[in-house]
């Protein structure tokens, strides 16, 4: 395994024990509830968050990458505390390239991301779900010949649903790199 996937995989190993230990726990499926759960985005890197953000109050999150080439856990969040049953993330990417005066923006949709747990009401469940992509955005910061890359970005979207159907969304978040 050469180093730059061993470095990615370490810091999937450690944001997977960072999110599922610190920040979720046990919680009972009751029967009812009308509170939506809060859905969180934050941007993780070498055992830290970089940024966090949450749909109760949180300001948009923005994140300016120093270096293209480093690799960045984007998450997508659910807590409540009646259990969070699904969390999907809308992803896509977008890049401007310029050539003299004339600038040319390129956007991509990605696959959506949705992790859920199973549960009814009465069942021990989590109180959290998470999911998110390792990016690195380099690997959307190419242009065609002759045009220059101005700026890169990946943004995505956070919705939380918990067990009786309640939904929040946290708007759009994003990491960027101009060179």
């Amino acid at each position: 395994m050469n180093e730059r996937w061993r470095r990615a995989a370490g810091l999937l190993g450690l944001g997977l024990a960072l999110v599922g230990c610190d920040y979720f726990y046990d919680v009972t499926v009751p029967a009812s509830d009308s509170t939506p759960p809060v859905a969180w985005a934050a941007v993780w890197r070498q055992d830290v968050y970089e940024a966090v953000s949450s749909s109760d109050g949180g300001a948009a999150l923005s994140f300016a990458v120093p270096d293209p080439n480093d690799y960045y856990m984007l998450i997508g969040a659910g807590t409540d505390d009646g259990g969070t049953k699904k969390v999907t993330i809308q992803q896509e990417f977008s890049r401007t390239c310029i050539q003299g005066d004339i600038g040319q923006l390129q956007t991509g949709l990605l696959v959506p991301m949705v992790e859920t747990q199973s549960g009814t009401v009465g069942a021990t469940v989590s109180n959290g779900v998470w999911t998110g992509p390792m990016v690195r955005l380099s690997d959307y910061a190419t242009c065609d010949s002759g045009w220059t890359l101005s700026h890169v970005a990946y943004l995505w979207h956070v919705t939380a649903e918990d067990f009786h159907g309640n939904k929040k969304s946290h708007g759009w978040a994003r990491i960027h790199w101009s060179p």
